[in-house]
């Protein structure tokens, strides 16, 4: 791969990815603007189908879906 192609792929990754510090209230608003959906329409859910605070970083819920499995 050209060294252009793979910075150029890096950078389309990074604007894809939440990053696990981000709080869930900030990533449901990022992927309401990005995909231009209503506000409010995007909700993180626990394994247990209830809402996901909105202060809680995103980690929280990805660990919690891992020990699901």
């Amino acid at each position: 791969m050209k060294k252009n192609q793979k910075k150029r792929a890096e950078s389309f990754r990074r604007g894809r990815s939440m990053r696990r510090d981000a709080t869930v209230g900030t990533t449901e608003r990022t992927i309401e603007d990005k995909f231009g959906l209503p506000e409010g329409s995007v909700r993180i859910v626990l394994p247990s189908l209830k809402k996901a605070r909105s202060d809680k970083t995103i980690s929280s819920p990805l660990n919690d879906w891992e020990k699901e499995d």
